[in-house]
């Protein structure tokens, strides 16, 4: 289950300030990409992960320059919070992230590419 954006935002402008990131976001455009998550992965918590980081990677306009950090942090944590680790690193989020706003990979090349990678926490 997805957060609110009252529970999203803050905790991301959290984590952002203490790595000296912008703080500011466009709320509305968050809150689209929660409903958008929650509407792909269509209860099926293993899809979570993936379509959090589709949903917020098709509007990362609204993480004020932050995306490429704000992103995977908040997909990692998602990910965490059902017991789970994501095993693709930062750039590779990147390119991914890249590739989603660029069409060239679909939410079901994503859904497959981040299950792949995805394996129950220690």
């Amino acid at each position: 289950m997805f957060s609110t954006p009252e529970v999203f935002v803050p905790g991301l402008a959290f984590y952002a300030r203490r790595r000296g990131l912008p703080a500011r976001y466009d709320v509305e455009a968050i809150g689209e990409a929660l409903e958008d998550a929650a509407r792909l992965a269509a209860g099926r918590e293993i899809d979570e992960p993936a379509a959090l980081f589709h949903a917020c990677a098709r509007r990362s306009r609204a993480f004020s320059g932050a995306a490429a950090q704000l992103i995977p942090f908040a997909t990692r944590r998602h990910a965490a919070s059902l017991g789970l680790e994501l095993l693709l690193d930062d750039l590779m989020l990147d390119i991914l992230r890249a590739r989603i706003l660029y069409g060239a990979i679909t939410w079901d090349g994503l859904r497959e590419e981040i299950a792949g990678k995805l394996r129950q926490r220690p």
